[in-house]
């Protein structure tokens, strides 16, 4: 394809991709680029004060967090300095439809305070004697921790060098590199056909202001690897992300849910209409989770009833899972049976970490459906993709966008709703342009369930001599540790000496 390109730069950066993600679609584009220089951004926080307000495209380009002074990683380095947040944003013309191109290093420049109630949350969890060094964090009430600053994790995703952010990170994860993404976001959304969304998958589906990936509900994994339950990585991995929280796949630095440190970053404490924290990849933005003052955006999926042998979404016996909807997205068209094992409600189940969870009604993708009388036009209500059209900080006019979902506990605390900001579809066409890198995911991964239903993934047995060969170990010693059908990772991961998402990586989908 022969493109004419014309863009308009707010800071000119060179930009070269050493490592590329799962992408949605891949585009070879020839261009000729005229750059105009215009000046450096503000950040979010100094450019979305309420009475300023711009038409979509300079809106677009306001939001992102571009670093104007050079700032690099506090604690990542990965041989040499690394660049935080944003290195460039610009306006993208290609083919007639304008684009916003964004250039990011993925590492943010989070600061931590240590609050009592994540002091807590790291001194009680479950496996604290195997998770920290010396078995409690190094931390405690009012530490100021940097992005990958060691807090006394026995990390397993790097060595114990400088530079690494080894100590930040629970076991398992990997720890992340600079991703030198380059990837185009469309200005003006474009809604798909009713019926023909595309679903989420795994990997980057869509980038956050400061550059770090925005991943989505998943991570990979299903009840016995059979492919019929699917884990919701939020909960499943609670215990394996960070204070912020997040982690790392094949290095690529991503949130699965709420990104607090990001909230504080953009000051967004609920006293009005959230502002943008990123987009997707099919261009719609993502606001945090208010919509107005003291009051959040209401997701309009809720968790099957297994409680009632009765209920429409259960499966005909209390608390078993042996049915799948028909329709997520439309329960009343009733139920399928399925012929394979799942946990009842009450079962306990080990994630992939080796921490345990009572499998409640929501721990799986399966369990969810979309109630559409939820959304019912109020204010916080939510369609299936998880947005809405309406206002947004910044915007001259409404426009559709996403809203990350969250619930307030009865003191005052808050929890993560599915979809947490999207889906379990997209809203909009995906269009990758000139994208290297994450975003982009959209097709692969585990099958969402939506409107259909699930089935086993394909694929054959992993190359176990090419997985021992990849981790640097002898084939022998990779099957010993793996053991019988199905592999305990988290253990083979710990023998073995590697990291957990490595090796499930290269392990492949669970069968």
């Amino acid at each position: 394809t022969q493109t004419q390109e014309t863009t308009t730069t707010q800071e000119t950066t060179t930009t070269q991709t050493q490592e590329t993600t799962t992408t949605q679609e891949t585009t070879t584009t020839q261009t000729q680029e005229t750059t105009t220089t215009s000046g450096s951004v503000s950040s979010p926080s100094q450019a979305l004060e309420p009475e300023l307000s711009l038409a979509t495209p300079d809106a677009t380009l306001k939001v992102w967090m571009v670093n104007e002074d050079g700032e690099t990683a506090a604690v990542i380095k990965n041989g040499s300095s690394i660049p935080v947040n944003i290195q460039s944003v610009a306006l993208t013309e290609i083919d007639g439809e304008l684009f916003v191109k964004i250039a990011t290093s993925g590492i943010p420049n989070y600061v931590s305070v240590i609050d009592e109630k994540t002091e807590t949350f790291l001194s009680e969890r479950p496996l604290a004697s195997r998770d920290f060094r010396e078995g409690r964090p190094l931390v405690g009430v009012g530490s100021r921790v940097q992005f990958g600053e060691d807090i006394g994790y026995n990390s397993t995703g790097c060595q114990n060098l400088p530079g690494t952010g080894y100590g930040y990170w629970p076991p398992g994860p990997v720890c992340p590199e600079n991703q030198e993404i380059e990837t185009t976001f469309a200005i003006y959304p474009t809604e798909t056909i009713e019926n023909n969304s595309e679903t989420q998958g795994l990997g980057s589906i869509g980038l956050w202001v400061n550059g770090v990936a925005v991943f989505g509900w998943g991570d990979g994994q299903s009840w016995q690897q059979e492919g019929n339950w699917h884990n919701i990585a939020a909960i499943a991995e609670e215990y394996d992300l960070d204070i912020c929280p997040g982690h790392s796949a094949q290095g690529t630095y991503h949130h699965h849910s709420h990104p607090i440190c990001l909230a504080e970053q953009l000051g967004d404490i609920g006293d009005s209409h959230s502002p943008v924290y990123g987009f997707a990849i099919d261009g719609v933005p993502i606001a945090g989770p208010w919509v107005d003052s003291g009051l959040l955006a209401r997701s309009s999926w809720l968790p099957r009833d297994y409680s009632n042998d009765d209920s429409v979404t259960g499966c005909g016996e209390i608390g078993k899972r042996t049915c799948h909807l028909i329709d997520q997205l439309n329960p009343s068209a009733g139920t399928v049976e399925i012929n394979a094992s799942a946990p009842s409600t009450s079962d306990v189940v080990t994630s992939m970490s080796g921490n345990n969870f009572v499998a409640l009604s929501g721990f799986y993708m399966e369990d969810w459906y979309y109630e559409s009388s939820l959304n019912d036009n109020s204010l916080q209500s939510l369609d299936e993709h998880n947005g809405h059209f309406g206002e947004l900080p910044g915007y001259t006019d409404p426009l559709y966008h996403y809203h990350i979902t969250r619930e307030r506990n009865d003191d005052g605390s808050f929890f993560e709703v599915f979809p947490y900001y999207i889906g379990p579809t997209f809203y909009g066409e995906i269009k990758t342009v000139l994208g290297n890198g994450p975003p982009g995911a959209g097709q692969q991964g585990p099958p969402p369930g939506v409107g259909q239903q699930s089935a086993p993934p394909g694929g054959g047995r992993p190359d176990l001599p090419a997985v021992a060969q990849a981790l640097g170990v002898d084939v022998t010693d990779l099957m010993n540790a793996l053991g019988p059908p199905p592999p305990d990772l988290q253990s083979a991961a710990i023998a073995l000496n590697v990291p957990l998402e490595e090796l499930q990586i290269l392990m492949g989908p669970p069968r």
